[in-house]
């Protein structure tokens, strides 16, 4: 069925916020591969590594160097790791010979190796070679632990300023069956700052400001890449990015072509008869899919969203401009 939806609310944040200053993210937070770590950093078992599938698997040395039959031992318990501080002591190459040591196919492999507060150490083993990994540079180290000297600096800049939020964020005061999603592109207050759950190491709560009733989110972000970001496999997360999810710029100075009523919709996540593809992808992203056809009435252009707030989407656009769409549950 088709709808059209109009909105009138106030617009929020035409100036900027005090605290809105902007910061170099790169030159702040720089991203350190894993073969620019240096003996010392310091890093923390987190009390939630859910977002990994595939846990901590963090293996207690044997003796002074890692060995292949350290890697049939039984691994620690994460829960019994949590809030360990580990300190990186560097790349140790071993070979794998098998359980007992006496398999004359080994493999070598890399040991990414952490001292812990009370002596013990442990690794992260990495299934490739140590000129494969000079080589690559792909892997990362340990992807559950946290960066600590990234989530300490993060909290001296970021807590008491002010940003954009490039997000529609669901309410707080939202339940399962009435979903209500909190406007994009107005100011957010960040108040605190913690560890993350690894491959997003920074935690941010933040608060909306001006909202009321009042509204308040945690999440957790990457800022850097140091031990997160990239992935074993070399691929990166497009998710959970800082700097795709708040914006020291006001974003309506950079949209002032915009029609203040167009404006307030997009903020909404709410669609209007006659918006610009820009003002679409504000609201609902890049589509999955796209068609075009030449008319003698016009440039016809379908939009297919496989799922944007729970549903699949088409939209039809008539020389660029948004003419109708349908939505459906899925």
């Amino acid at each position: 069925m088709l709808k059209t939806l109009l909105i009138g609310i106030s617009l929020l944040g035409l100036t900027a916020p005090a605290g809105a200053q902007s910061i170099d993210l790169k030159r702040e937070f720089p991203q350190r591969k894993l073969l620019d770590w240096k003996p010392g950093m310091r890093f923390q078992m987190p009390g939630k590594v859910a977002d990994i599938s595939f846990g901590c698997p963090l293996l207690a040395f044997k003796g002074p160097k890692f060995k292949g039959t350290d890697l049939y031992g039984n691994s620690p318990d994460d829960k019994k790791l949590t809030g360990t501080t580990f300190t990186f002591v560097g790349l140790q190459p071993f070979q794998d010979k098998g359980r007992d040591d006496q398999n004359s196919s080994s493999y070598e492999k890399v040991a990414v190796a952490f001292k812990a507060a009370n002596g013990q150490q442990y690794a992260y083993i990495i299934s490739n070679t140590m000129a494969e990994v000079t080589a690559g540079d792909r892997l990362i180290g340990a992807p559950c632990l946290v960066y600590t000297d990234e989530v300490e600096k993060a909290r001296k800049l970021l807590v008491g300023r002010t940003a954009y939020v490039l997000e529609a964020y669901v309410s707080q005061a939202s339940t399962r069956d009435d979903v209500q999603y909190l406007p994009k592109f107005v100011p957010v207050k960040f108040t605190k700052v913690d560890p993350g759950t690894g491959t997003a190491p920074v935690r941010i709560t933040f608060e909306y400001v001006g909202e009321n009733p009042r509204q308040v989110q945690e999440h957790d972000y990457v800022l850097s890449g140091t031990n997160g970001y990239i992935t074993d496999a070399g691929s990166r997360s497009a998710l959970n990015q800082f700097g795709q999810s708040f914006s020291f710029t006001n974003p309506r100075t950079q949209n002032s072509q915009i029609k203040d009523s167009n404006w307030k919709a997009i903020q909404q996540g709410t669609l209007v008869k006659g918006m610009t593809m820009k003002g679409v992808e504000q609201i609902m992203g890049k589509p999955r899919s796209r068609s075009e056809s030449l008319e003698e009435t016009g440039r016809f252009t379908t939009w297919y969203y496989s799922r944007f707030r729970g549903k699949e989407w088409n939209l039809l656009f008539i020389n660029d401009k948004l003419e109708k769409y349908v939505n459906y549950e899925n």
